[in-house]
């Protein structure tokens, strides 16, 4: 790949999606035209960097593109806001979730995941609108950022990675079942269990509750990560390692509430899955809620084998990809798009 190439997609990261496409295409037009005037059909490495170092760091030449007009935050400040913006609110994320992750292995009993539940939602809206009014000042007082990098190196431009789209319809639906789950959770864990049929008595999960607090844990990071996922539009290499980091936890939480269902199991006398099976036609009026754990205990289990097998997919898709961008030298010819 070119510079240019790698210059027209780092421009193409800031521009909305909307015309992105058509922008990149007149960007890399332009580029070319100016190199051939230049430098004739062949130009050298060095030849291209000059032409690019005049044209101007990505970010500034994205910013050009947007059209004038009443903003509450501008083009040009807009890239520093997104900024602020996503250190802050994984910091003020982040530091709660430690937070809570440490109160759970110090086994403060106390520590209730509604109580975090109402912090996230009284103190990310906080510090986001916090952000929100200051960069509106700046905006009102047209203060503007320097975006002319003097020491900026067109060699210093990013690699292309090969961009995956975020599938926004899966993500939305992991956030609302996510949500659904965790109020289920918080609020109603005494709903969680089965019905006997016939009869229709119901048997509440004993074993669950016990792990609410990493349940909530792992749910929470999840939709965090699924919400960054939606506001980047897809995915990279630090997202890929999110997600692998939070189906590591989930994996963890699954583990955990196997052993949990298995101790229970072992202290009420039951054998294994299919012995429990194998007996399932004659089963006693007082062991039918013997089968439902066994059923919670393999769900589980499968669960967290699904979750492996694609946590182990995704580090060798990571791993090929960057083995074959290192070992990439295919050279693209400066055409006109």
């Amino acid at each position: 790949m070119t510079l240019i190439d790698r210059y027209v997609h780092e421009v193409g990261r800031h521009l909305p999606r909307k015309n992105r496409t058509d922008i990149q295409t007149e960007l890399r037009s332009l580029l070319v035209d100016a190199l051939e005037d230049r430098a004739g059909s062949e130009p050298t490495e060095a030849e291209i960097a000059e032409l690019l170092k005049e044209h101007g760091p990505p970010k500034a030449v994205a910013a050009s593109y947007h059209p004038e007009g009443q903003y509450l935050i501008g083009p040009a400040l807009y890239p520093l806001f997104k900024l602020v913006t996503g250190i802050t609110l994984a910091a003020v994320l982040g530091a709660q979730l430690l937070a809570w992750g440490l109160a759970l292995l110090a086994g403060q009993g106390s520590f209730a995941p509604l109580q975090v539940l109402e912090w996230l939602l009284s103190g990310v809206p906080a510090a986001f609108g916090t952000i929100v009014i200051v960069f509106a000042i700046l905006q009102r007082f047209e203060v503007r950022p320097d975006t002319t990098d003097i020491a900026w190196d067109p060699e210093s431009l990013p690699r292309i990675e090969e961009a995956i789209t975020v599938k926004r319809g899966e993500r939305i639906f992991g956030i609302v079942m996510g949500i659904v789950i965790l109020v289920l959770l918080v609020f109603f864990p005494q709903w969680i269990g089965f019905v006997k049929f016939p009869g229709g008595e119901f048997f509440a999960n004993p074993v669950i509750p016990q792990y609410i607090g990493l349940i909530s844990f792992s749910i929470l990071a999840g939709i965090a990560l699924d919400i960054y996922l939606l506001w980047q539009g897809e995915w990279k290499t630090a997202t890929r390692l999110a997600k692998v980091a939070v189906n590591l936890l989930s994996i963890t939480m699954l583990l955990l509430l196997v052993q949990g269902h298995t101790a229970w199991l072992v202290d009420h006398g039951a054998g294994g899955m299919i012995a429990a099976l194998q007996g399932l036609a004659d089963i006693a009026d007082g062991s039918w809620h013997i089968i439902g754990m066994q059923a919670f205990r393999l769900a589980f289990g499968v669960a967290a084998i699904v979750i492996i097998v694609d946590t182990i997919m995704m580090v060798y898709r990571m791993i090929r990809d960057s083995y074959m961008r290192r070992g990439s030298t295919i050279k693209i010819p400066l055409t006109k798009s």
